[in-house]
């Protein structure tokens, strides 16, 4: 049985932190996805949850999602999907009908469908959808032991191994299932978790953090799994640290940058480190935002941003202040004091906020500060 199991692919939810005007849709990788299952033949597509970003995903991309499943009908490929902790299913938001070669598991309830395939094999699936979008229990002692009156077995689950808000689970009693495969979904980083037992991530990455972008293309046999994961992303976010030790002016500097930028599908967050020689104007050029929208031209550019010169380097004026550590910065006493409206909650909700901001009060500090003057001084 040959199959393709992805998960988390968010179809409405845009790229973050790019404010270009792209030529690229992130909900197309469905596209992809589907032109390569009916590429190699597969016999069913897993979706492990979360093909939605939104709780009530609108007309038109759900119109979107379905389409495309039926897509597979006519190469006799079928289709299971399940709901996560974002497209919590609710029947009263759904506009669509699934199309026959599609199986959904819309109850939060442990289920087993039993599916025919185009090789008249069989194959027993077992999962759950999210109904609500935090479930708090272990839902693998639900999953029954497998079936061996079915050719495979395979388990879909969205959920973590940690915590306890996202169905908490445990290796040994997924691994004591005895299923062929176990497609997973929530985690948006790739990571093989057993031989069995995977997270293929996000297939499309929205932001930097999320760069590991796969499906799992896989083929069940008698000696056991064959797994390969298979990037079909259009775009991949990229940061860089480029060394301007080598270059004595700003046309250099510009030109070095510009070359190391050769690849338009790519997001780029780009740190500038050692740049004694033209620090002063590059400084300016950064601060004043020039450099980047110079880059912007013709790149597509996240982030731009100074690494601190060493002190034995440094050529910006600094002031001289005693030896002290910079506090930690209360971001929870920050948003009390702002309006609460959903976007900035979501803004702070973001765990790496914190360290972002920390990141750069010490960056602007290390840049116009020399710390380590004698206390006493004015």
């Amino acid at each position: 049985m040959k199959f393709l199991h992805t998960a988390d692919l968010h179809l409405d939810r845009e790229f973050e932190g790019v404010v270009q005007d792209v030529p690229f849709h992130p909900y197309k990788i469905l596209e992809k996805i589907i032109d390569f299952a009916i590429a190699e033949a597969v016999d069913v597509v897993f979706f492990a949850g979360d093909n939605f970003h939104q709780s009530q995903p609108s007309i038109k991309i759900q119109n979107y999602f379905v389409q495309e499943l039926a897509r597979l009908a006519p190469h006799g490929i079928q289709a299971v999907v399940i709901f996560g902790n974002h497209d919590y299913y609710r029947e009263s938001v759904y506009w669509v009908s699934f199309p026959e070669n599609v199986t959904v598991f819309y109850s939060e309830t442990v289920t087993t469908e039993k599916l025919t395939l185009r090789s008249g094999e069989t194959l027993a699936v077992s999962g759950f959808s999210y109904q609500h979008p935090h479930i708090s229990q272990n839902k693998i002692g639900d999953y029954p032991l497998s079936d061996y009156t079915c050719d495979y077995h395979v388990g879909l689950f969205h959920g973590e191994f940690s915590g306890d808000s996202f169905a908490p689970a445990n290796l040994t009693d997924m691994l004591a299932k005895g299923y062929n495969y176990w497609a997973l979904g929530h985690i948006h980083l790739a990571n093989q978790v057993a031989d069995n037992i995977i997270y293929p991530g996000t297939p499309q990455g929205r932001n930097k953090k999320e760069n590991t972008n796969f499906v799992v293309y896989g083929e069940i046999v008698k000696s056991g799994n064959l797994i390969y994961f298979q990037d079909l992303a259009d775009v991949h976010f990229k940061t860089i640290v480029l060394d301007l030790s080598d270059c004595q002016n700003l046309a250099q500097a510009l030109h070095y940058i510009e070359s190391q930028l050769s690849d338009d599908h790519i997001f780029y967050s780009i740190m500038l480190e050692n740049y004694e020689m033209i620090a002063d104007n590059l400084q300016e050029a950064y601060e004043n935002e020039e450099l980047l929208e110079a880059l912007r031209q013709n790149h597509i550019i996240v982030k731009l941003s100074l690494r601190p010169l060493t002190k034995t380097n440094q050529t910006i004026t600094q002031i001289a202040l005693p030896e002290f550590s910079l506090p930690d910065i209360d971001m929870k006493q920050i948003y009390r004091l702002l309006p609460h409206k959903k976007e900035i909650k979501a803004l702070f909700d973001d765990p790496n906020l914190n360290q972002e901001v920390q990141d750069n009060v010490r960056l602007f500090a290390s840049q116009y500060f020399d710390f380590g003057g004698d206390r006493d001084e004015n």
